[in-house]
């Protein structure tokens, strides 16, 4: 796997940025982001280096699980909705649909309960 930094600072030099144009486009000092690329950040914030996975338009799955803060397993949904993978198209379509309705009636119940 590579380094954090490292796969920052690849990300960062393919896109054109400096570290300064990087830290200004995610509300980081571009000391900090000298930090995260050289190492000296052991653990970065989880927060900046979604910050930077948008900025460099690249999954944040893939900083968060190269700084080690998500494993694989993790992102494989297959391994928690046992049976997923033999669904049709259509039955994952009704399966989003159960998922959005849920969400949804989750926030319309939490503006209930703020109104109330």
């Amino acid at each position: 796997m590579v380094a954090i930094g490292q796969m920052i600072k690849e990300k960062r030099v393919a896109a054109g940025m400096s570290q300064k144009k990087l830290g200004v486009a995610c509300g980081v000092s571009d000391s900090e982001i000298m930090k995260i690329e050289n190492g000296k950040r052991k653990t970065p914030n989880w927060d900046i280096l979604c910050k930077i996975a948008k900025v460099l338009k690249f999954h944040p799955f893939e900083i968060l699980l190269a700084a080690g803060y998500i494993t694989e397993e993790d992102i494989n949904y297959t391994n928690r909705l046992h049976g997923i993978v033999s669904l049709t198209e259509s039955e994952l379509s009704d399966v989003q649909q159960y998922i959005d309705f849920t969400l949804s009636k989750e926030r319309s119940d939490k503006i209930s309960k703020e109104d109330a």
